[in-house]
């Protein structure tokens, strides 16, 4: 799923990709980085920028991998 453009999307929309896209799977890891955002920091705060409609979603995840 890509992620929703802020100008086609809602709050609730941006959240449920977050939510989706960031799910833990443990304890079953197959190494898909969703515990590995910046600092510890959990996706819905690392992503709250996207969520609120400020920066889009490929701005903040190209810092993931920086």
């Amino acid at each position: 799923m890509l992620a929703p453009q802020i100008d086609f999307s809602d709050r609730e929309e941006r959240i449920e990709f977050i939510q989706e896209r960031f799910h833990c799977k443990a304890p079953s890891c197959g190494g898909c980085g969703s515990c590995n955002l910046p600092d510890g920091v959990p996706a819905l705060e690392y992503f709250a920028d996207y969520i609120d409609g400020k920066v889009e979603f490929v701005k903040l995840a190209a810092k993931i991998w920086e």
